[in-house]
């Protein structure tokens, strides 16, 4: 029978990754007339019994530091029109797409074929980098592996199929510093050197620069780099190595140190007449980069609109766009370099006052892909702030845009309101609630509040917690003398929402209560409002039986500092000093962050007692506790807040040497 396709897996001592390989094979093996044969070069007998569940193709092999022998022996038990090879660490996602090639009599059309390895470097499988490789072609008697590491086959004849379908490989992910990758590294470059020696061609320089580029040697790198490059251009083709040095020469320029000169060899590399079209798209987003680490913002614009303009002219010919790849160069990758090139034109555009292109250059995102874009959403907005100036610009720019993408619809939300269109504004207002960029929801209340929109819609979508985080961010961005009005304009639309009021209003006046320039009794009344927020918030949550013990273990930390601060409050109407002393002990104990407040209390209470010097042990006991406070301020450089503890201490235990040097090293920072 006529086998139309040869597997070989070469399998060392790795059972984990070896049985999703197998697994992924097996669609394969049922679906095609295929044959797998297993090289085994390990020496586990718990492998051997895995790999017997696949195939009794099994072909031993004594492991001699050189993979194409290893790979020669498999290939020369082959027996299909076309051969397959895939290593034990590797496993297809889906394989349908080749099955199909060869179902459908497609594979009789060409000669070779590429599918692609999805390089992690990290563990949790976000961060990763394709590479389409040549490992499938049409079986012939001349057919062979070349190189000891890092072999590839040869003939490898055109035509080519490129294969979107993918093998996972986690073998980088392993390489999180340069001592991880040492002991590859060691194993790897003897064996490429003595290559290198005997052939030296750009396959051979480009495996050599990427192991001195994986331990960080660049300028080692830099040399074999321009050495392929040079032996690349005695060839006719240009081929995938040389398409892939092109691009990295930059780079490892630019890694060694040598900005001004990676810019100068990227913008030569784009004259060179071997340099093709996605290798030029790459150089051109590199070079973008560099220019604005230059301060080449004229350039650098320049380089970006041609980044455009390659990529446009690779879409409308994808023909070209397949042909041209080398490793982990190709149109793909270069199509994932789009979102920070036009960040980049953003700021470019803006540096040299160039606020027409704004419109021209939003449009060339691509916004639908959010997982690229939302990386970005952060210096989008330091961009827009930044340029209050051009705020109407950038605005006008987003509300062009035919995107459903949340942030746009959070950007044209502000520029409906910008035109006083409100119904507008809260439409898209409501569009975003649903979902809303990660880090914006602050600014979606900031909306409500400011157009009176109901908070409700939104709330109906988040947690208690999601909502915490928000109430803080607020509390940092609104005023305090904005923030009464703000209360007030979101209160009629969050009715169904009480406990969200209240944890909206405790971060506010958290924030007034530790302002350094209010003192009693300008403090008695936002104090009191607190603990009415808090108590009643408790109230609603917690049995009255609980709430009348305030020391409980299931009461939160802000419950337990009301209740003493409220007992203060009473002491102090009735002049009643004394008795304040253990309570405001008790406060600083469970809520430190409020030191500054209780050390204001403390400080109106001991000049209402007029204590003569020494202090009461009451209260040396209390600034020792305070002091621990401050301390800890200290510790974690929260030079802000220890200012303003360090004041009232000071007044609290006058001429305390220990206070006055901790003052004094606050005022250094």
């Amino acid at each position: 029978m006529n086998i139309q396709l040869t597997i070989s897996l070469l399998a060392s001592d790795r059972p984990d990754t070896l049985k999703k390989c197998l697994d992924s094979l097996t669609p394969f093996l049922k679906k095609l007339n295929s044959e797998l044969i297993v090289v085994f070069t390990g020496k586990e007998q718990e492998t051997l019994e895995i790999i017997r569940q696949y195939t009794s193709h099994i072909i031993p092999f004594t492991w001699c530091d050189d993979f194409s022998a290893a790979r020669n022996t498999g290939l020369s038990e082959a027996s299909g029109e076309w051969f397959l090879y895939i290593d034990d660490d590797e496993w297809f996602e889906d394989p349908g797409e080749i099955i199909q090639f060869f179902q459908s009599g497609e594979y009789r059309h060409y000669r070779s074929a590429f599918y692609v390895v999805r390089n992690y470097t990290d563990w949790s499988g976000k961060q990763y980098a394709d590479a389409h490789v040549g490992r499938m072609c049409c079986l012939t008697p001349e057919t062979r592996f070349v190189n000891r590491i890092h072999e590839f086959l040869q003939p490898f004849s055109e035509p080519e199929k490129m294969f979107r379908s993918f093998v996972h490989h986690y073998g980088y992910a392993e390489k999180e510093d340069v001592r991880g990758n040492a002991s590859k590294f060691d194993r790897n470059i003897p064996l490429l050197l003595k290559q290198y020696k005997e052939n030296p061609n750009t396959q051979n320089c480009m495996q050599l620069v990427q192991e001195y580029q994986s331990v960080d040697e660049f300028d080692t790198a830099v040399r074999y780099c321009r050495q392929g490059l040079k032996l690349g251009e005695k060839d006719a083709r240009i081929g995938a190595c040389e398409l892939w040095m092109q691009v990295r020469l930059p780079i490892l320029l630019s890694s060694s140190g040598h900005p001004e000169e990676a810019l100068k060899e990227g913008e030569r590399l784009l004259m060179h007449p071997r340099t093709l079209e996605v290798g030029q798209a790459h150089l051109h987003a590199i070079s973008a980069n560099l220019c604005w680490e230059l301060k080449e913002y004229q350039k650098g614009l320049s380089h970006v609109r041609r980044y455009h303009e390659k990529m446009r002219y690779l879409e409308k010919h994808p023909d070209k766009a397949d042909r041209q790849h080398g490793a982990t160069v190709t149109y793909e990758s270069a199509k994932k370099r789009a979102v920070s090139a036009y960040v980049a034109g953003l700021l470019f555009a803006s540096e040299t006052d160039e606020w027409h292109r704004i419109k021209e250059i939003l449009s060339w995102m691509p916004w639908d892909q959010e997982d690229q874009v939302s990386p970005q959403y952060g210096n989008l907005e330091k961009w827009k702030w930044s340029h209050p100036q051009q705020k109407e610009t950038i605005l006008e720019g987003y509300s062009a845009l035919r995107t459903g993408n949340p942030y746009v619809t959070l950007q044209k939300a502000l520029w409906a309101e910008d035109k006083h269109l409100s119904a507008e504004a809260e439409d898209y207002y409501r569009l975003c609630i649903s979902d809303c960029p990660e880090g914006f929801l602050y600014q979606l209340a900031e909306l409500a509040a400011r157009n009176r929109f109901s908070l409700e819609p939104l709330l109906e979508e988040i947690t208690i917690e999601t909502w915490d985080e928000c109430t803080k961010v607020l509390a940092e961005h609104t005023k305090t003398s904005d923030m009464p009005g703000f209360l007030e304009n979101l209160r009629p639309g969050m009715q169904r929402y009480p406990i969200c009021i209240w944890r909206l209003e405790q971060r506010f006046l958290e924030k007034i209560l530790l302002k350094q320039d209010m003192g009693m009794p300008e403090l008695a009344e936002p104090l009191k409002q607190y603990c009415d927020s808090v108590t009643a918030e408790a109230e609603t949550l917690y049995r009255s039986e609980l709430l009348n013990e305030p020391d409980h273990y299931a009461l939160p930390y802000q419950y337990k500092f009301t209740s003493a601060i409220k007992t203060v409050l009473e002491h102090l109407e009735k002049e009643n000093y004394q008795a304040c002393i253990p309570l405001l002990e008790k406060a600083v104990r469970v809520f430190p962050e409020m030191s500054s407040v209780i050390g204001k209390l403390s400080n109106h209470i001991e000049e209402k007692l007029q204590t003569p010097q020494p202090v009461s042990e009451e209260f040396e006991l209390l600034g020792r506790q305070v002091k621990q406070m401050l301390y800890g301020l200290i510790e974690h450089e929260q030079w802000q807040e220890a200012w303003g503890v360090v004041n009232q201490l000071a007044a609290l235990l006058p001429g305390d040497p220990e206070v006055m040097k901790l003052k004094q090293e606050i005022l250094s920072h």
